[in-house]
């Protein structure tokens, strides 16, 4: 391979990198303004936050379940700080599981669904705020394509004005809120 081809070759490479990295700021934006559209709409006080990763979820689980201490998680009463850190709490999890071998591959599974299944859950939580309720299978398909659940959020806030609803006091029930059994109501038990 002459100096030639050598150029054409990190010419290209470089042009497709250029591509990608502009589509994946374009999907990044999307779903920062998504955000930012659901939480101007609840009267989020910081809806600068939506542009944050990581801080987008925190900002996000506050505007949807409100002032409260402790949220229902498939069945766990858990404390709100565990949704709240949700990409945090599940990036310790996968570090911790990855250092365990064979056990470790089947662990990161059960992991990834149980990911998927809380974002579904904030997700439809979500949605139902925005008079949009959503069936768990579109939830969950939403979630994995993640460029569904911010086109459905960019519709679902087109007919609200910023401010609209507040967040602080909106004591609306949510669904995923109202069901005390889960699969995961076996860690409410206390050890005696």
């Amino acid at each position: 391979m002459d100096f030639d081809d050598m150029s054409v070759l990190i010419a290209a490479m470089a042009g497709v990198f250029i591509v990608v990295m502009l589509i994946v700021l374009a999907l990044y934006l999307i779903g920062a303004i998504a955000r930012y559209r659901y939480l101007k709409i609840r009267s989020y006080e910081n809806a600068w936050m939506a542009f944050i990763p990581i801080a987008n979820i925190w900002a996000i689980v506050e505007a949807t379940y409100g002032r409260r201490e402790k949220v229902n998680i498939y069945g766990w009463d858990a404390p709100i700080i565990v949704l709240k850190l949700w990409p945090i709490v599940s990036y310790a999890l996968a570090i911790i599981i990855n250092v365990i071998p064979v056990l470790g591959s089947v662990l990161s599974l059960i992991l990834y669904v149980l990911n998927i299944a809380v974002m579904a859950m904030i997700f439809r939580d979500m949605m139902e705020v925005l008079d949009r309720p959503q069936e768990m299978v579109t939830a969950v398909i939403a979630v994995i394509f993640h460029i569904v659940s911010d086109i459905m959020i960019l519709g679902a806030t087109g007919k609200f004005r910023a401010g609209e609803q507040d967040w602080t006091t909106d004591v609306r029930e949510l669904g995923s809120q109202t069901s005390a059994d889960g699969p995961l109501s076996f860690l409410n038990s206390k050890i005696n």
